[in-house]
């Protein structure tokens, strides 16, 4: 960091460098953490930077996150799709869709709907039309192609 105008660096940049951060982040292989946390038990002044930095992270974690502004909220509201903008998808996952949009794509269903009638007999096919097989089958559905 010489020469960037800052402050010169406290005992434990000096001694560790960012192997201090590290080590507080969790982010050190076990040989690296073992030598660091030999320093620290060494070198009083490493190990009151490593507590500050702890405490810091700690004071991190337990705080709340900011909450978006107002104008930020307005913003993703005017965006095409959410609540009052203008939505040309017609629900459909890919836009309103061309002449096999629904052969490929079906209209997407509200979550409260429902496929079928749950008095209907059930059919071993989920709802893909997919059949679940063991591993390696070779079967076959009516009207699917085979070798007769």
């Amino acid at each position: 960091m010489s020469g960037t105008g800052l402050t010169d660096p406290t005992p434990a940049e000096a001694h560790l460098g960012d192997r201090l951060a590290a080590l507080v982040d969790g982010e050190l292989n076990h040989d690296a953490r073992e030598r660091v946390l030999a320093h620290l038990a060494t070198c009083a002044r490493c190990k009151v930077e490593a507590d500050a930095q702890r405490r810091l992270k700690s004071a991190f974690a337990m705080s709340a996150a900011p909450s978006p502004s107002e104008g930020f909220l307005a913003r993703l509201q005017g965006l095409p799709g959410g609540p009052g903008g203008d939505d040309t998808g017609s629900g459909r996952p890919f836009g309103s869709g061309g002449p096999f949009a629904d052969e490929f794509f079906p209209p997407l269903r509200s979550s409260g709907s429902t496929r079928r009638d749950p008095a209907a007999p059930s059919s071993p096919l989920d709802d893909f039309g997919y059949l679940p097989a063991a591993h390696g089958s070779t079967a076959v559905l009516p009207g699917g192609s085979g070798s007769a």
